[in-house]
């Protein structure tokens, strides 16, 4: 492993909780996160000044969203310049990607939830975040609407959505890998505060350690402080889902990313109805 520390990539789709694998890892001691590897990168205020300097036509696409090439050399010395921290990321999965973590020696950590409340977490999110480059395209729009542009994709200003299915396709890379990537479910650390269970929630923290190679604080509070506590997190909760009123939607999601449901691990039936695994 040699003397210096590994970096810590803790990864996933938007709102699917990195939020709280974050909050874990700063429990443990750990600081971060830091210089999230997302679409972000070159995109927002001061976009062409972050294409000039960290895109390239060459690049390995981390976008999820949008289309995002980014410089190798960029990635590589985030990674080395933050060996020790947490990296955050909302990352596509490639073959190529993953070898520069590997060849950088990165603790990798991808957080899976319901894809339909990743759906409707982001589409409330969005509306909020200013910040954020597509929020523009969404602010105007009915929560039904935001969810139904983020399941459709299409043209936006100054960048082209992939529909949520795609996003899904192109995140599933990481669930397969098993060695040296640790993937935890939000629905097993959100614990008893988000309708999770204690047992699950401490099973994962014990996780989480024995992958870093780090001994699970003797703390009874340590759960409780993991819930919360973050500038993105958003009425952390499971089946957010089964909060849109109207059933053409729900039929509309089911039918657009209830295929994909398998592969996330809440269970290979379509129908909005089933419940999560």
């Amino acid at each position: 492993m040699g003397s210096k520390p590994h970096c810590i990539f803790v990864n996933g789709i938007w709102k699917s909780g990195n939020h709280l694998v974050y909050s874990a890892l700063n429990e443990l001691g750990i600081e971060g996160p830091f210089n999230g590897i997302a679409a972000h990168l070159l995109y927002g205020r001061r976009k062409r000044i972050k294409q000039l300097v960290r895109g390239a036509t060459n690049g390995v696409d981390v976008g999820l969203e949008t289309e995002a090439r980014v410089r190798q050399r960029y990635v590589r010395n985030t990674l080395r310049r933050l060996r020790g921290k947490i990296v955050g990321g909302h990352a596509a999965y490639s073959p190529e990607f993953l070898a520069m973590m590997r060849a950088e020696g990165a603790r990798m950590i991808i957080i899976r939830r319901d894809p339909r409340d990743m759906l409707v977490s982001f589409a409330d999110w969005i509306g909020g975040r200013p910040d954020y480059f597509m929020h523009g395209d969404f602010a105007p729009l009915t929560r039904e609407e935001r969810v139904r542009r983020l399941l459709k994709g299409g043209s936006g200003t100054g960048y082209w959505l992939r529909p949520f299915a795609e996003v899904l396709t192109r995140a599933e890379g990481w669930l397969a890998e098993r060695d040296d990537v640790l993937t935890v479910a939000f629905e097993d650390l959100i614990g008893p505060q988000g309708g999770g269970s204690r047992p699950r929630q401490l099973a994962t923290l014990e996780a989480i350690c024995y992958h870093l190679e780090r001994a699970l604080p003797d703390d009874p509070n340590l759960v409780e402080r993991v819930y919360g506590g973050s500038l993105t997190f958003n009425k952390g909760r499971i089946e957010r889902w089964r909060e849109l009123d109207s059933a053409d939607l729900q039929d509309e999601i089911a039918e657009r990313i209830g295929p994909h449901l398998g592969r996330w691990g809440y269970g290979a039936a379509a129908s909005h109805r089933g419940t999560h695994a």
